[in-house]
């Protein structure tokens, strides 16, 4: 598969998985079946709550604010790295010794931010698929796979006017 494509794919994963898993967090009450978009959602959400609270030995629902400590850095962490995969293994793109600078960014890049208490929980889902994608972006140029050259140098004065970058032939 070409290497546009892959990139475009694996970005499109991970902000279809973030915005699912998100607003299943957003909107937990909703009650929907698993065949739904929603559903699969909130039923991924619940089984890591049950396997989170059964590995520190809780009933199930019993902690579900330590479980929101947990799940928004995972979510943040997980997301990024399942779409820079799928790109991966798509594009078929060698990495070599440097998986550790796509590594290094969804970790630091994981840490939540603040800014989440000021957006509405409307609109909180989007804002997430944002991040994700520019983190997915980020890790996809890590490693060479993504280029952002700069244009020709402008000969003419029209294109250093326009800011074209046009090179006159």
């Amino acid at each position: 598969m070409s290497r546009r494509r892959s990139i475009g794919m694996g970005a499109a994963v991970a902000a279809v998985f973030t915005h699912g898993m998100v607003f299943s967090a957003v909107n937990f009450n909703d009650a929907l079946p698993v065949s739904t978009y929603r559903g699969f959602f909130r039923h991924i959400l619940l089984t890591t709550e049950r396997l989170w609270s059964f590995a520190h030995g809780w009933q199930p629902m019993s902690h579900v604010r330590d479980f929101g400590r947990f799940y928004a850095p995972m979510v943040h962490l997980i997301c990024p790295l399942i779409g820079f995969a799928f790109f991966w293994i798509l594009s078929r793109h060698k990495l070599g010794g440097n998986f550790w600078k796509p590594a290094a960014l969804a970790l630091l890049l994981a840490i939540p931010p603040g800014f989440s208490d000021l957006v509405p929980g409307y609109a909180l889902p989007w804002v997430e698929v944002v991040r994700t994608l520019l983190i997915v972006w980020f890790m996809v140029w890590s490693v060479g796979a993504l280029r952002i050259s700069k244009p020709n140098a402008p000969t003419t004065s029209v294109a250093i006017g326009l800011g074209l970058g046009l090179a006159a032939h």
